[in-house]
């Protein structure tokens, strides 16, 4: 049997069916910050690392040093990405929500 091109993927979660997950515009930035934090500087390791597109990283690694969480640094025609003290407070504020949020027990939905 073969689907058509248009097929869409799901995840099959008990008897429900659900679209695959996709990561919000924070859960990216944060694992671009996070990817950085383990000392992954260069733009196609983290491009990798973080699993993104070359456009989104760019986009992403540009609002990153405007909002001052990222610091670039010219190596002759190649950048370099670190940390900065406000992105580490950041980074670290946004671990221990998700620590605590999925320290919480799980929604029950109601049958129906």
């Amino acid at each position: 049997m073969s689907f058509p091109e248009t097929a869409v993927s799901v995840q099959i979660v008990g008897s429900e069916r659900r679209p695959p997950a996709r990561r919000s515009e924070l859960e990216i930035k944060m694992d671009v910050l996070r990817v950085v934090s383990l000392g992954i500087d260069r733009p196609t390791q983290i491009m990798y690392k973080a699993n993104l597109s070359w456009i989104a990283l760019q986009a992403n690694l540009k609002s990153l040093v405007k909002s001052n969480l990222l610091r670039e640094e010219d190596l002759g025609s190649r950048k370099r990405y670190e940390l900065t003290q406000h992105g580490f407070e950041i980074l670290s504020t946004y671990q221990k929500v998700v620590d605590a949020m999925s320290a919480l027990p799980p929604v029950q939905r109601p049958a129906f």
